[in-house]
């Protein structure tokens, strides 16, 4: 995806202004987990300046600037901020990104038919107001049935409207769901795919069965934004993907979602899990809510396809096939995908899979990154990037339960509140 990146490295050049751009923040003796897959480093010092990674390396050889603010983390844990590469946001989004940081989120995608308004708080972010996480927008799903999006014609004439609106990135979503839906022809598939590179840009495809995996990956999809849930994935299909660059994200949180809370999870009661929605829709979830899963006639499917979903992960995985981290989370509230604590969910979801921690992590910074072709500015530590970052009390590659510990989210270079 070198030109596609390329192209949305360019969107994001403004991406790294803060409003306390000249005040150096020293953060030191930290041990950092960079997200790279390089091993922990012990005592590094990091300093942040006009929202970017100015230095970092062992704290011995950093010299922290006169009147620099210094903040000693001796003890303590550096990851990279969380990137949700598939996320839902819509309308009135501050309350939501902001949640999402809170969380340790610091990048969300929002992956369905959003408002102008999202493209407007992305530009604002652009030039340094960041009150929640950085977002960016497919601005428009494609999915049947629509009687005004029928014809390869009218898909190419779409497409364009979506990169004139301010649209990241172009989406098709394909799924039957048992039969209920009407599903996107492969022709008018193929039209978006087409009319999508000439533009430059990173294409995205929802799917569930196996089937629709293999079209839309022969048509030329980047990233497929779920896994595969109704059969296992065999291994020239797995061989395809490596050798075509189709990164895949698996959303182990959001399947698990669909019948979980009929069982009553002992986590609903958790704090960190309670914080990310009211009392009155506590409630809900757990009466109306526990009682329509538990009585849901698509239960069985719904807790195979989750029993799937690992498995392929774990085969893709093994294979080298690139993962990238993302959730499903917000969108419709009765849904209940929490923000945030979706987050959390999935990476020790993904570890169950037979994920590391290390690899975890990975896929929440370096293969998110590159999947949305933002890896220049974004995701990994690395001098010159983007100081978004969090503070932990407690080793995630010993625990990722541990990435709930979060002392502090940096966003921008600026400790989010």
């Amino acid at each position: 995806m070198g030109k596609t990146s390329r192209l949305v490295i360019l969107t994001t050049a403004l991406w790294l202004a803060t409003s306390a751009a000249a005040q150096v923040t020293a953060l030191t003796h930290a041990t950092v987990i960079d997200g790279t897959g390089a091993a922990a480093q012990r005592d590094v010092t990091i300093l942040m300046e006009s929202g970017r990674i100015q230095d970092m390396g062992p704290s011995s050889k950093i010299a922290v600037p006169a009147g620099a603010g210094v903040l000693d983390l001796s003890g303590k844990f550096v990851v990279p901020g969380i990137i949700n590469a598939h996320g839902h946001v819509g309308a009135n989004p501050e309350p939501q990104l902001r949640q999402y940081a809170l969380y340790g989120v610091t990048t969300t995608t929002s992956m369905a038919t959003d408002p102008d308004e999202i493209v407007r708080l992305r530009e604002e972010q652009k030039r340094g107001t960041l009150r929640g996480a950085r977002v960016l927008t497919v601005k428009h799903r494609f999915m049947g049935p629509d009687p005004k999006l029928v014809t390869p014609e009218q898909a190419r004439a779409k497409v364009d409207e979506i990169v004139a609106g301010g649209g990241d990135f172009i989406k098709v979503w394909i799924d039957g769901q048992g039969g209920k839906r009407a599903k996107l022809t492969r022709e008018f598939c193929a039209a978006v795919m087409d009319q999508a590179r000439k533009h430059g840009k990173i294409t995205m495809a929802h799917v569930y069965e196996y089937a629709d995996a293999k079209m839309i990956v022969d048509e030329g999809v980047n990233i497929l934004v779920h896994n595969v849930r109704d059969q296992e994935m065999d291994a020239d299909f797995i061989a395809t993907l490596k050798r075509r660059n189709v990164s895949v994200i698996s959303t182990l949180m959001r399947e698990e979602a669909l019948f979980v809370y009929g069982e009553a999870p002992a986590w609903i009661d958790d704090p960190f899990f309670r914080k990310g929605l009211s009392a009155e829709r506590l409630a809900i979830l757990k009466t109306r809510k526990r009682e329509e899963q538990a009585n849901d006639p698509e239960l069985a499917r719904n807790k195979r396809a989750f029993e799937i979903d690992k498995i392929n992960l774990k085969k893709l995985s093994d294979a080298g096939v690139r993962i990238a981290f993302g959730t499903d989370s917000g969108g419709d509230p009765y849904r209940f995908f929490i923000q945030g604590f979706f987050e959390h969910r999935q990476m020790e979801l993904m570890v169950q899979a037979g994920l590391t921690p290390m690899q975890v992590i990975q896929a929440f910074s370096k293969g998110a990154s590159e999947v949305l072709g933002i890896d220049q500015e974004f995701g990994t530590l690395v001098r010159g990037k983007a100081a978004d970052l969090l503070v932990l009390e407690k080793n995630p590659l010993d625990n990722i339960a541990s990435m709930r510990t979060i002392q502090a989210v940096y966003l921008g270079g600026g400790k989010f509140e």
